[in-house]
């Protein structure tokens, strides 16, 4: 199935089932009225659900999804974590650094937990207060969990896998830097994400999922450039079910958790970057200094998540930047 969320109806949005097309919606009738509620009661709604998406498949059914403004799938969540999943976007900000990965990366992926209070909708502005704290974009995959109970297997917690989706992982560099430095953890470095307005359950995506994994090409470009197309199924390390696994280790994960793979980054350089530190830290190493500003007031950012028949899995996530 695929699910979004509409604004308005509350703070939590309205939730609605989309059809196979990506061009009809539909209000369930008789189901959950937000995606979280949703992900509580999955038990309880999931077949009604799937009803409804099976009924969109008639194009008589529901309304145009042109007509519609779409919140973040989940407009507030109780929980977001990502893992490094992509060593060689690791490998090249560290490069530009003039630092090694350590060794122990490559065994045991690194997870933090950051903010999820308040997602952002698709086509968000995004405030940047100051030039001077390297506003940058991370093309991220990210999955909607139901309940992990800690201590779960990899097998275990593949099964737990409902939703996926993708964001826009926003980040200060310059303040990023400065918290690892000083060790506190990663808190004013990331103001926000946005969503790609669909949500779709891994048998929807058909052979777009591995069972473990997005198969696709994530189109990045700012200012109408191409900053890349990584493929999210190419030089991962880290599977989700290896970082779900790790982030329940010493605690169980609530219905609705938000989880994602951090910036997916291929090895290729013809594949180009889905942030822009990466491809900076690249022209550090081979031109001494980096060209590519950081984004600035009246920047465009759009990312897309597009399968191997063209279709765009998740829609569009298009944001511009204004001066706060």
């Amino acid at each position: 199935m695929i699910l979004a969320t509409l604004k308005g109806g509350g703070i939590d949005g309205t939730l609605v089932v989309v059809s196979r097309d990506r061009r009809r919606l539909v209000i369930p009738p008789d189901g959950p009225r937000t995606m979280q509620q949703a992900m509580d009661e999955w038990s309880l709604w999931e077949r009604s659900l799937e009803d409804e998406f099976g009924q969109l498949d008639d194009e008589t059914y529901g309304f145009p999804v042109d007509r519609a403004t779409f919140d973040a799938p989940l407009p507030r969540a109780f929980h977001w974590a990502e893992g490094s999943c992509y060593l060689q976007h690791m490998e090249r900000i560290r490069g530009g650094r003039g630092e090694a990965l350590p060794a122990e990366h490559r065994d045991r992926p690194i997870v933090y937990q950051s903010g999820s209070a308040r997602n952002m909708a698709p086509c968000s502005d995004i405030a940047l207060p100051d030039p001077a704290w390297e506003l940058d974009i991370e093309a991220t995959v990210v999955v909607i969990t139901g309940p992990v109970p800690a201590g779960a297997s990899e097998e275990e917690v593949a099964g737990q896998i409902r939703l996926v989706g993708m964001t826009n992982d926003l980040t200060y560099r310059k303040l990023l830097v400065d918290e690892r430095r000083q060790g506190t953890g990663v808190y004013a470095s990331k103001p926000g994400r946005a969503y790609a307005p669909f949500m779709v359950s891994p048998s929807s995506l058909g052979a777009a999922w591995s069972g473990s994994n997005l198969r696709a090409v994530l189109r990045c470009e700012v200012g109408g450039e191409t900053l890349g197309v990584p493929r999210a199924d190419r030089d991962i390390t880290f599977e989700f079910p290896r970082i779900l696994a790790e982030l329940a280790k010493t605690r169980s994960l609530v219905p609705g958790s938000i989880v994602g793979t951090g910036t997916v980054s291929n090895a290729d350089p013809a594949a180009g970057y889905a942030c822009i530190a990466e491809k900076r830290a690249v022209e550090i190493v081979n031109d001494g200094a980096p060209t590519t500003p950081f984004l600035a007031a009246g920047d465009t950012i759009g990312i897309e998540a597009l399968g191997d028949d063209g279709t765009s899995l998740f829609g569009r996530i298009t944001q511009t930047v204004v001066a706060a």
